[in-house]
């Protein structure tokens, strides 16, 4: 998406004066309009009219209160999205709290950007009340990973957009050349929480060694007296120079002209004026608060030292100012860092977050009934603790955990695998004994990258092993089995934790798309195990959650004349199936002229097969909404689900994911290996390095979205979805499926390749469908697996489902 011809309302404060907010405001502006945006902007700082009112306590907040909030009814009402500048204390309560209400009302998304380094104080005493107005937000987004974790321990999720550092005006010196002259600044305004008496106390004793150094201080605030007067104490007034607020070209000469930028702050974000000097080629010495550890690395683009503590930071500075080839190092490495800040990288963030506030706030939101309330929040937790689960609390963990950093997933994960292994040791007698076998001691793990000094666990392993897989610990195991649509079936046991782990997992990917439990949903499924249990309470059960169950195993007109009925009665917010089957409902009701695309959809979650690009194109054409992709198994658990932005989203709070080549050793992220999962919540029955069969791609990137969940780049297909050619070469079945799939008169087909030199085809022939077309397809295929191969094509009926419901295109008895 671009951002040309977007009406953004951008409600903020503008200089003067020049704070950081104030600063990006104005900056963010002027960029979005660049871009080909209208910009509408609504000042929370507007000047007092009339002039005298600003002397008046008490009043003065009332005249600029009124006309801020016309105003903002003004605007919203001619914008597509309100963009709200927020910060902390009274901040929130009079100029963001108002303008998410009034974007609420008058039903424009409003995205949150919030800021200020006060955010865990202003929390702890109001979290209840921003939680509360942040629900009738589009998202909220922080500029920093250090926002993003406190706002989290309030259970709030943020999206990180970084500030934007205007590069084209803060760069270094063209020349190369550095300052004559000792020189420090500190650009901060002059207030108690940015500690600029520590700057000077530091400045004092850098002095005693360095008598030729001076310190600039940019900023003004209420401070300034009481810092003239330490100056005087300290015996440094004449090397010191306030010399007020200075504009953005102003700033960025005198960063240049510095030696060292000192941030002495108490409290902080994502400092501008630290950026701002990083760009510029100029060391920094800054405390280690808040969000500064999240944009500097200490003794590699910075200095850290504690705050409040003047001798430290005058050791940093002298280090600097002794020491230029590590000042000259470290200015390198900031240089190169604060390139991320740059609009280039930006805008593009900007963008997508606009795109999914608009795409959300054309959706019904969550809980949009009292019913859907009542079953969500009341009657299923009661079903769950009834049966012993504790799906509740998982869900709540998932929906803080899903925003927390790479780093500090992957920390949890360590801890739980660690945790799991343990466990195996104690009360599993197939792990204890293979832990003795190859000397393997949980105890002694140091990171996940232990994991693969354990080899695999097969289903030929589980089934020669069943018993013995169980800990001795385990009480009230639930017997579950595969559909067995590639063979013999693989029969295993669940614990209530690893039940309770994947239907939270499920519950927080419908969540994403705006559905819960309690609203409406249809399921095509061919699973015995599901529509076997249909007894009294199941139906009851299903009843009171709106759940329908639509049987695939038989897909005649007939039935598909009654599930397009069943569909346009019920009116679901969610289709829950397997793609082929949702695909087929979706191109029969187009047949037979029946709309089935305004019914109030929201989403339909496709699992349990390949989804195929003509599969999605149908369905979403044919039900108006869009396809979520998930990826598991009853064996491997809920591994992975795709966000509204596309990400494939692994729970990888629950679940490690490899990829290994055939060699049996991992692959890297990006190349493609056979999917191997470690289930961190299978204490009862482990499931470790359990080899699915599946073949996919991990990714490297993180999603749009901000969720620090990793990705699954893209999910290749079961083994048996792979076929090889007559030379050995292994390729995937999608290599025959293009040559059969787009040809006219082809109803539906099927490919079975039973030995690497025969190849039947299965055709449901249209009134098109002729030799030539035959020879299209034999040629084609055998253009692929080898000109000697045999490929036969046989007319049929119809094409029969695996013994699960299931559709597939290519079977392989070929082993890959």
């Amino acid at each position: 998406m671009t951002l040309s011809g977007r009406r953004i309302g951008l409600v903020g404060p503008l200089p003067p004066p020049a704070g950081g907010m104030a600063n990006q405001t104005r900056q963010l502006a002027e960029l979005l309009e660049r871009e080909g945006a209208s910009v509408t902007l609504v000042q929370t700082n507007a000047p007092y009219r009339p002039r005298f009112v600003a002397s008046i306590r008490g009043l003065r907040g009332l005249f600029r209160f009124i006309p801020y909030v016309l105003r903002l009814w003004r605007v919203t009402g001619q914008v597509e999205i309100v963009h709200v500048m927020a910060n902390s204390g009274w901040s929130w309560h009079l100029c963001a709290a108002p303008a998410i209400w009034i974007a609420y009302w008058r039903r424009v998304p409003a995205v949150v950007n919030y800021r200020g380094g006060e955010a865990g104080t202003f929390l702890a005493r109001s979290s209840t009340a921003v939680r509360r107005t942040l629900r009738h937000s589009a998202a909220l987004i922080v500029p920093s990973g250090f926002l993003k974790e406190v706002f989290e321990r309030h259970g709030m999720p943020a999206g990180i957009v970084p500030n934007i550092i205007d590069l084209e005006r803060f760069h270094a010196a063209h020349d190369g050349a550095s300052p004559t002259t000792r020189h420090l600044v500190v650009a901060r305004n002059l207030e108690p929480i940015y500690d600029i008496p520590t700057a000077l106390r530091a400045f004092a004793l850098v002095r005693k060694a360095l008598p030729d150094v001076r310190i600039t201080v940019a900023g003004s605030g209420p401070e300034r007296a009481a810092l003239e007067l330490l100056s005087r104490d300290l015996g440094i007034e004449k090397d010191v120079m306030f010399c007020g607020t200075r504009d953005r070209d102003e700033m960025a000469g005198l960063y240049r002209s510095a030696t060292v930028v000192l941030n002495p702050s108490r409290v902080d974000n994502m400092p501008n004026s630290v950026l701002e000097a990083m760009a510029s080629g100029v060391p920094v010495v800054s405390t280690n608060v808040g969000g500064v550890p999240f944009i500097l690395r200490d003794d590699v683009t910075g200095l850290m030292v504690p705050a409040g503590d003047p001798q430290a930071m005058a050791d940093a500075v002298l280090r600097l100012l002794a020491n230029p080839e590590i000042a000259s190092r470290i200015a390198a490495a900031a240089t190169h860092d604060v390139q991320q800040y740059a609009w280039a990288h930006v805008r593009q963030r900007w963008a997508d977050v606009y795109r999914d506030a608009l795409a959300r706030s054309h959706q019904p939101t969550i809980h949009a009934s009292f019913y859907t309330r009542v079953v969500s929040q009341t009657i299923f937790p009661l079903h769950e603790r009834l049966k012993g689960h504790s799906t509740v609390a998982v869900r709540n963990a998932l929906e803080i955990s899903q925003w927390w950093s790479p780093e500090r997933l992957a920390a949890a994960q360590f801890a739980r695998l660690e945790a799991l292994l343990r466990n195996a040791n104690d009360t599993v007698p197939y792990y204890r004994d293979l832990f003795r076998r190859i000397g393997f001691d949980p105890r002694a793990m140091t990171g996940l990258a232990d994991l693969e000094r354990l080899p695999f666990l097969t289903k030929a392993d589980i089934r020669a092993n069943t018993g013995a897989l169980k800990a001795t610990t385990a009480t009230g195991l639930a017997r579950s089995n595969t559909g067995g649509s590639s063979g013999e079936p693989l029969v295993f046991f669940l614990g209530k934790e690893r039940v309770s782990h994947d239907v939270a997992a499920k519950w927080r990917a419908t969540r994403w798309w705006g559905v819960d439990i309690g609203d409406r949903e249809i399921v095509v499924w061919g699973s015995p195990i599901e529509l076997h249990a249909q007894d009294f309470v199941r139906k009851l059960r299903d009843t009171v959650l709106r759940t329908r169950l639509l049987p695939a195993f038989e897909m005649s007109d007939a039935k598909l004349d009654d599930f397009v009925a069943a569909i346009r009665d019920v009116r679901p917010s969610m289709l829950f199936g397997y793609p082929s089957a949702l695909a087929r409902i979706a191109r029969h009701a187009a047949t037979r002229g029946i709309p089935l695309n305004a019914l109030g959809i929201k989403v339909a979650f496709v699992t349990s097969e390949r989804l195929y690009d003509d599969q999605r194109a149908a369905i979403e054409s044919g039900f108006g909404c869009l396809v979520a992709n998930g990826y598991g198994g009853r064996d491997a658990g809920f591994i992975a689900h795709a966000c509204p932005q596309g990400g494939m989203h692994i729970t990888t709070e629950d679940i490690i994911v490899e990829t290994i080549g055939a060699d049996g050793r991992p692959v890297r992220a990006g190349e493609s290996g056979e999917i191997v999962v470690t289930h961190l919540a299978s204490r009862d029955f482990p499931f470790i390095r359990y080899r699915t069969g599946d073949f996919g791609v991990l990714d490297t990137q993180l999603c749009a979205c901000g969720r620090g969940l990793p990705l699954l780049r893209e999910i290749q297909g079961r083994s048996t979805d792979f076929v090889v050619a007559a030379d050995g070469t292994p390729m995937h079945g999608l290599a025959l499926i293009y040559v059969i799939r787009d040809l006219p008169g082809i109803a539906a087909f099927k490919i079975i390749q039973e030995t690497a030199m025969l190849t039947r085809v299965q055709i449901v022939p249209g009134d098109s469908f002729d030799a030539a077309t035959t020879h299209t397809i034999v040629q084609g295929l055998r253009a692929r697996l080898g000109a000697n191969v045999e490929v036969t094509v046989e007319e049929v009926a119809a094409i029969a489902p695996e013994a699960s419901g299931k559709y597939r295109y290519v079977v392989s008895k070929v082993a890959t």
